[in-house]
Formats: structure tokens, C-alpha cells, sequence
């Protein structure tokens, strides 16, 4: 199973915690509009990478006989595919996000009314 660790899982939470940033500022929220909303970005970012790595290890397993095939040239471990895979799983994960953001602020707005 392909499985991305270390640095390649914090450069995922990273780009997601970027991208969630630049769509709430988009819509006019920033990290002044509510003291919980670095949690929130951080959470989330962590949920949408938990996303793209779940679908990338479960569409890309590999029998024995497969990794003993590609283990003798590693420039069949770049696969294509595999890229192609995390980028759909990432746009995936994106749009997913982008499609609730309107909750989050219909949750601001209640909270800036009621003070």
C-alpha cells in the first residue's frame, strides 16, 4: 500500500491549512473574526489530508510480485498514476471544503449578532 510519511504528510496539512486560509479570507473571514478559528483551520486541515491519504492508500495497492517488479527499476515507482491519484484526491478534498465554507459563515454572522 502507498503510504506518505514525514515530511510529505506535513507538506499536505501545510498546503491545506493554506488553501482553507486563502478561501476564508475570500469570504471576509480572518483570524480576528473568532478565537477558536485557528483550531478550526488546523482541524481541518488534518481532516482533508486524513482524506487525500485514506484514498490514495486504498487505491493503490500492491501485491508482492508487484513491488519485486518495480523494486529493480525505481523510476517505475514515480508512477503517474500515483500523482495523478493525489491530485484528484487533493481537488477532492478542496472542492469538499469549499462546498461547506457557507455554514462557517453563517455560524459567524449568529455569533457577531448575539454580542
Amino acid at each position: 500500500m502507498v503510504q506518505l510519511l514525514g515530511e510529505s504528510q506535513d507538506l499536505l496539512v501545510r498546503h491545506f491549512i493554506v488553501f482553507i486560509e486563502v478561501e476564508l479570507s475570500k469570504r471576509g473571514i480572518s483570524y480576528g473574526a473568532h478565537p477558536l478559528l485557528r483550531p478550526f483551520i488546523e482541524t481541518h486541515a488534518r481532516e482533508l489530508s486524513e482524506f487525500v491519504l485514506k484514498g490514495i492508500g486504498l487505491r493503490h495497492q500492491f501485491g508482492l510480485q508487484a513491488i519485486e517488479t518495480m523494486a529493480g527499476d525505481p523510476a517505475r515507482l514515480l508512477r503517474v498514476d500515483l500523482w495523478d491519484s493525489l491530485q484528484s484526491h487533493i481537488n477532492d478534498a478542496q472542492q469538499h471544503f469549499v462546498s461547506g465554507v457557507g455554514g462557517l459563515q453563517r455560524m459567524l454572522a449568529e455569533i457577531e449578532a448575539g454580542r
